[in-house]
């Protein structure tokens, strides 16, 4: 897909690509989702759902890394995608 807001090929510096993770993710326009039918902004709010997995637990950071890798597809998918589909997994 040939997006690269942030250099992800050094991860041993994390509050960098958490930082330029944020600023790319809080700057990016709102986008129509065909699936929801409606615009969805993304906000800090939403962020914070890539860093934590609930109130007060943060993810691990291997995740959250692979997590900003995936930022500019799962933007993409959700102008992309026409249908929802909920999974929930659950370990």
């Amino acid at each position: 897909m040939g997006v690269h807001f942030f250099d992800m090929e050094d991860v041993s510096n994390y509050e960098k690509l958490r930082e330029d993770a944020q600023k790319f993710y809080i700057g990016t326009r709102p986008v129509h989702s065909p699936a929801l039918g409606e615009l969805v902004h993304f906000t800090a709010e939403g962020f914070n759902h890539v860093i934590f997995k609930g109130p007060r637990s943060e993810r691990e950071r291997s995740s959250q890394i692979l997590r900003f890798k995936l930022l500019p597809i799962a933007i993409r998918l959700t102008e992309l995608s026409s249908f929802l589909r909920h999974i929930r997994n659950t370990k």
